[in-house]
């Protein structure tokens, strides 16, 4: 894609937002690729999408700890104290402060999740696609879940 959608915040009315994660995956064959999903005051969720043989360059967050969380391919995480390889639904934390950065040295494409709170100045985008398949319709009966939750606030439960 050539030109990245103007940024957005999700609606700060609304307490649950679902989105499709593929939604926002965004390769680019110039640089890794940073893309905001979410903010709040608190907290930010963004997806790094990085092609085989690119990196993220040195990142560093003084006043927030980050989880990255691999999603798919493989990477590299190359840190103050070392390097660490992660597979799939690895995860590793960075307290603030500490300089690193995200290696893809293998051959397939890299999607990395990573979670920062406080956040940082970046704006939320919007997804670049919309195929919304991981967000699916109610299916007619509450689960377990939900009837514990109506039991918990008395039936003045929204629906989500």
């Amino acid at each position: 894609m050539d030109e990245r959608p103007d940024p957005v915040t999700p609606p700060a009315d609304l307490d649950v937002v679902p989105v499709d994660l593929r939604d926002y995956v965004d390769f680019s064959q110039d640089a890794a690729q940073r893309v905001r999903v979410f903010v709040t005051p608190t907290t930010a969720l963004d997806l790094w999408c990085i092609e085989p043989r690119q990196a993220t360059g040195v990142l560093s967050h003084p006043d927030a700890d980050t989880t990255y969380t691999v999603l798919g391919g493989r990477s590299w995480f190359v840190t103050e104290e070392g390097e660490v390889g992660l597979d799939p639904m690895g995860a590793l934390l960075v307290r603030r402060g500490v300089h690193h950065g995200i290696d893809n040295r293998g051959t397939d494409p890299l999607i990395v999740l990573a979670s920062m709170s406080p956040p940082d100045d970046l704006a939320a985008g919007t997804p670049v696609g919309d195929s919304s398949a991981a967000v699916r319709p109610d299916d007619g009966g509450p689960g377990p879940v939900s009837r514990a939750m109506g039991r918990l606030l008395g039936g003045r439960r929204g629906t989500a």
